[in-house]
């Protein structure tokens, strides 16, 4: 209950927000927050700079900020293909990966792990936009992608390709930005998702 009226709209369902004992002290513009969804709750120009400071760290375009690497990777691969396109997945791919595909629209095709000329094979059955998601580093196994083929036959049938790096951030690339920096892929790949939880 904030101000005597009960908040349906956020997270904040214990009232945690707003105890006394619980607020952050000596910075006024932590005292407060959306305490839910920045659709619902509102957005703050703190996730704004966020975004920035993070698409900047990865020398990307723009940088959009979820509640999960679940979340990021269900959102985003739910959302960019039409009943006309293909997703092409490794077969190794994270279940959060999975899920968003299979939400998706698109026809499915999935690909050996890390098996390139089984990926071009895919890739020339595909129809519509084709989009190929795969994780840079796997997790499971610990073996990396074959980033630069991956993207070779990427470009040769004009796919997307999108890239997990929720293992490879904090551990490759100069200062933790991941594999795709480590090797200065950024503006060959399509999308990378990045998460907190594991670096």
């Amino acid at each position: 209950m904030t101000d005597g009226k009960i908040d349906f709209a956020s997270n904040d369902y214990l009232g945690f927000a707003q105890h006394p004992e619980l607020t952050v002290h000596g910075n006024p513009s932590l005292k407060s927050g959306a305490t839910g969804s920045r659709l619902i709750s509102g957005n703050s120009m703190e996730a704004e700079e966020a975004e920035k400071t993070i698409a900047r760290f990865h020398r990307a375009e723009a940088a959009l900020i979820f509640n999960s690497g679940y979340a990021a990777n269900v959102g985003l691969c739910s959302c960019i293909a039409s009943k006309d396109d293909t997703f092409i997945s490794d077969e190794l791919i994270h279940a959060s990966m999975i899920d968003g595909i299979r939400m998706s629209f698109a026809s499915k095709l999935k690909f050996k792990h890390n098996d390139v000329d089984d990926l071009e094979n895919k890739l020339t059955k595909a129809t519509g936009n084709k989009f190929v998601a795969i994780e840079s580093l796997y997790s499971m196994d610990g073996d990396e992608a074959p980033l630069k083929k991956i993207i070779e036959v990427c470009e040769k049938h004009s796919a997307q390709l999108i890239v997990d790096e929720a293992h490879a951030v904090g551990v490759f690339g100069a200062h933790g930005e991941g594999l795709v920096n480590h090797y200065q892929l950024e503006d060959k790949v399509f999308a990378c998702v990045y998460t907190f939880g594991k670096a």
